[in-house]
C-alpha cells in the first residue's frame, strides 16, 4: 500500500539508496557523459579515487577524481540521511601545463529512470505574460522526447529548470542548478524514462589554472502520489535550502515602502524615506518573533539620468546614492529602519551597465557588449577576476556602511548574446561558465563578509530562481506581470508553492467595476491606486506580502483598525504557509469565473489554515472542498468574522464555504481532540 503521509518513508530512503550506491559503486556506473578530443565518454575515469566524509548528521560528500590524458575529472556527490535526495555537480581542469583538447557535450547528467507509466510535468517559468507558470503534462510513451531550455540565458525564462517525473507507484523531483542557460531532454522508452540536461552550450579547450564546472544536479525519489513529492521537497527545501541568517531561517515578511509618487523610486529622497518609516512605527503595532518587516527601495535611488538629462532608472552602472536626493547617503534610512524595528532592503542591478555610468567610464574593459543589445546595454563581466574583486570588496562596504539588511539584485536584460558573441569558436560556453561562478562567488562573499544579510533574487520578476540562486536568496519577486489580476496572480502561486516555498503574493486590483481587467493595457492597469478591498487582501496573503504603505494610511486613516486587523491574521497565517505542507484543493485554473482555495496543513500538530478565494465572476455561492488530514473532528474558525463551526471527517465527506462574489476568507482550523 503506498504511503500518503509526506514524512520521509523507509521507501523512500532505500529508493534514494539504492540509485546512490550504484552510481558510487563503480566510477564508470557515475550517470554523466562527455565528449573529449572527439571520443565519448561515460561516468568517471577508470583512474577514479574516491573520498567520503560527513558533512554533518545528515549529509555525506563523496569527492570522486580522476583523469581523462590531461584533463582532470572531478564530481562532488551529497548524500543526503534524512531525505531521498542526491546532488552531485562536475569540475573540470587541464591536469597539465598546456590547454587542453576539446571537450563538449557536457551532460551532468546522463540516466535512466526504470518505471512503468511515466509522465513528465514541467512548467513554463517566467515572462510576463498570464501564461507564464503554466504546468504542462506530458506522457512519455516509447519514443516520445521533450527538449526543454530557457530564453535568453536567465534559467527561469519561458521554463523551469524543476521538473517532476511520475510513474507508476513512485515519483522524481529533478532540479538543474544553473542560473544560466541550461537544456535537458528526457526520451520515453519501454518502462524507462532516458535524461540528460547541463549547460546548454559547451565547446572548449580549458586553459591551465581554469575550472569548468557544471549544474548541480538534485534528484529527488518518493513513493506515492504527486501532491506527495511535492510536499516532500517542501520539507527538504525548508530544511537544506532556505537561506540562515544569524541562526534563523529567514522569516515571512510584511514589506513597506514609500516611491514619492514618481515612476520607481526616481522621486525617493531621503526626507519622504524617513517620513514613512516613521509613520509606520507609529501606527503599525510591532510584529510578534515569528515575522519580519521590511522598508523597501526600489529603483532610482542612484544617479541615473539619460543622455537628454531626464531621470531613468534603467541608466545603471553608478553605484552611490543621487547626493541631490540623498545628501547623506542612505545611511540615515537604515539607521531609522533598524531603530523602528525594520530591515532595510536596497534594489541592485549590477550586472547592467549602461553607457555614460561610473563603472561604463571606469572600467571599460569589464564589459561585455552584444551586437542585439537593447539600449546598450552592456554585461559587467563577473567571469573577470578583477571586476569580481572589486564588485565583492566595493558592495560589501557600501552594503556595511548603509546598514542594508536585505541586498535585492535584479536583472532586466537576456545576457545570452553578450557571453555568446564573446566566446571564440574553441572557447563556447566558457564566458557563461565563468560568468555564472563569479555571480555565486560574489553571493557567497556577501554573505559570509556582511553577518546577518540576506538576499532576494529577482531578475525581470521571477526569471533567475533556479536552486542554486535559491541557497542563497529568496524570490520576494516572482513575476513583474498581474499584480492586479486576482486570478493569474493564485495561478502563479499554485505552481510557485509547489517548489519554491518562500513566496509571495500581491494585493493589487485592477478590475473594471469589481468585474472585468484591462488585459490589452497592462501599464494603465498597473497606476492604478493601490487598492484596500478585503478580497484583494486576501487574495495578497503570502509569505511576503505587502497589505498597507504610509500613503494608504494617509489616503484611507478609517480603514487603519481594519488594515491591523488584517496584518495580525497574516501574522498568523504566513508561518502556516511557510512551513505546512501545500495542497491546491482546487485546479490550477486561469479563470475569474472559478474558485480557488489553497490548504496549508501541519499534520503534526493536527492544525493549518485554508485560504478560500471567490473571483469576480464566479456564479456559484458556495464551494465543497476535502481538504487533506482532516479525518475525525476539526474545528474551522475565521479570525476576520468571529465565525466558527465543527467538521467530521472532511477529507472524506468534504467542507462547504459560502462567500459573496468577490470576496475571501482565511480559515484557521485544528484538531478537536488535539485542542
Amino acid at each position: 500500500m503506498l504511503t500518503t503521509d509526506t514524512t520521509v518513508s523507509r521507501h523512500d530512503m532505500t529508493m534514494s539508496l539504492k540509485n546512490s550506491h550504484w552510481m558510487l559503486e563503480k566510477p564508470e556506473n557515475f550517470p554523466i557523459s562527455y565528449r573529449y578530443g572527439g571520443k565519448v565518454y561515460r561516468g568517471m575515469p577508470k583512474n577514479s579515487t574516491f573520498e567520503k566524509r560527513f558533512l554533518d548528521s545528515s549529509m555525506v560528500e563523496t569527492i570522486i577524481s580522476g583523469s581523462v590524458e590531461d584533463l582532470g575529472v572531478k564530481a562532488v556527490c551529497v548524500e543526503y540521511r534524512d531525505y531521498p535526495v542526491i546532488e552531485w555537480t562536475l569540475y573540470f581542469t587541464a591536469s597539465g601545463y598546456k590547454k587542453t583538447l576539446i571537450l563538449e557535450n557536457v551532460n551532468a547528467i546522463d540516466m535512466i529512470f526504470q518505471g512503468k507509466e511515466a509522465v513528465l510535468t514541467h512548467n513554463t517559468g517566467d515572462y510576463m505574460n498570464a501564461n507564464g507558470y503554466t504546468d504542462k503534462e506530458i506522457a512519455l510513451a516509447d519514443g516520445v522526447k521533450v527538449a526543454l531550455a530557457p530564453n535568453g540565458g536567465r534559467p527561469c525564462d519561458h521554463a523551469m529548470p524543476y521538473q517532476r517525473l511520475m510513474f507508476d507507484g513512485f515519483g522524481i523531483n529533478i532540479s538543474i542548478g544553473w542560473p544560466a542557460q541550461w537544456a535537458c531532454e528526457y526520451e520515453g522508452g519501454m518502462d524507462q524514462v532516458s535524461f540528460r540536461a547541463g549547460q546548454q552550450l559547451v565547446h572548449t579547450v580549458i586553459d591551465p589554472g581554469e575550472v569548468l564546472r557544471t549544474p548541480r544536479m538534485t534528484v529527488m525519489f518518493f513513493e506515492g502520489t504527486r501532491k506527495r513529492g511535492v510536499n516532500i521537497w517542501r520539507r527538504w527545501y525548508l530544511s537544506h535550502v532556505l537561506p540562515v541568517s544569524m541562526g534563523e531561517r529567514v522569516k515571512p515578511a510584511l514589506t513597506y515602502s514609500e516611491n514619492g509618487g514618481g515612476i520607481e523610486f526616481l522621486a525617493a529622497t531621503e526626507e519622504n524615506q524617513l517620513n514613512g518609516i516613521s509613520a509606520v512605527e507609529k501606527h503599525i503595532p510591532q510584529h510578534g518573533s515569528d515575522v519580519s518587516s521590511l522598508w523597501w527601495i526600489d529603483a532610482g535611488w542612484y544617479p541615473c539620468l539619460d543622455e537628454n538629462g531626464i531621470p531613468d532608472w534603467t541608466v545603471t552602472g553608478t553605484w552611490m546614492a543621487d547626493s541631490k536626493r540623498f545628501p547623506n547617503g542612505l545611511a540615515p534610512i537604515g539607521e531609522a529602519a533598524e531603530a523602528a524595528g525594520l530591515e532595510f532592503l536596497v534594489w541592485f542591478e549590477p550586472e547592467r551597465v549602461r553607457p555614460g555610468s561610473w563603472l561604463a567610464e571606469n572600467h571599460p574593459t569589464w564589459m561585455l557588449k552584444a551586437s542585439t543589445a537593447h539600449n546598450n546595454n552592456m554585461l559587467l563581466n563577473l567571469g573577470d577576476p578583477d571586476c569580481l574583486k572589486w564588485i565583492c570588496e566595493t558592495f560589501t562596504k557600501f552594503i556595511k556602511e548603509n546598514k542594508i539588511k536585505f541586498y535585492r539584485q535584479d536583472f532586466n536584460f537576456e545576457p545570452l548574446a553578450h557571453w555568446r558573441e564573446n566566446e571564440a569558436t574553441d572557447r563556447g560556453g566558457m564566458v557563461e561558465n565563468q560568468y555564472v561562478q563569479g555571480y555565486l562567488a560574489f553571493w557567497d562573499y556577501l554573505l559570509m563578509n556582511v553577518p546577518g544579510l540576506k538576499i532576494d533574487s529577482c531578475a525581470s520578476g521571477g526569471r533567475r530562481n533556479d536552486l542554486e540562486t535559491m541557497r542563497r536568496s529568496v524570490p520576494l519577486h516572482p513575476t513583474d506581470y498581474g499584480y492586479g489580476y486576482h486570478h493569474i496572480n493564485q495561478a502563479f502561486r499554485h505552481t510557485l508553492c509547489s517548489w519554491l516555498p518562500y513566496t509571495r503574493s500581491w494585493n493589487g486590483a485592477w478590475d473594471i467595476d469589481n468585474k472585468y481587467y484591462e488585459h490589452n493595457d497592462y501599464y494603465a492597469a498597473e497606476k492604478r491606486p493601490p487598492s484596500i478591498d478585503q478580497f484583494s487582501i486576501l487574495n495578497g496573503f503570502g509569505v511576503l506580502s505587502g497589505i498597507t504603505s504610509p500613503g494608504m494610511m494617509q489616503q484611507f486613516p478609517n480603514l487603519l483598525s481594519y488594515q491591523k486587523k488584517l496584518l495580525t491574521m497574516w501574522e498568523k497565517f504566513a508561518p502556516v504557509m511557510l512551513n505546512g505542507d501545500f495542497y491546491p484543493l482546487t485546479p490550477n485554473h486561469r479563470s475569474n469565473k472559478d474558485w480557488t482555495v489553497f490548504q496549508f496543513d501541519c499534520p503534526e500538530c493536527s492544525t493549518g489554515a485554508l485560504q478560500v478565494l471567490r473571483n469576480n465572476q464566479s456564479v456559484l455561492e458556495s464551494i465543497t472542498v476535502y481538504p487533506e488530514n482532516m479525518l475525525g473532528a476539526f474545528v474551522l474558525y475565521n479570525e476576520e468574522s468571529g465565525e466558527s463551526f465543527e467538521v467530521i471527517d472532511a477529507s472524506k465527506n468534504g467542507v462547504t464555504f459560502e462567500l459573496p462574489v468577490r470576496a475571501g476568507a482565511i480559515w484557521f482550523y485544528c484538531s478537536k481532540d488535539k485542542g
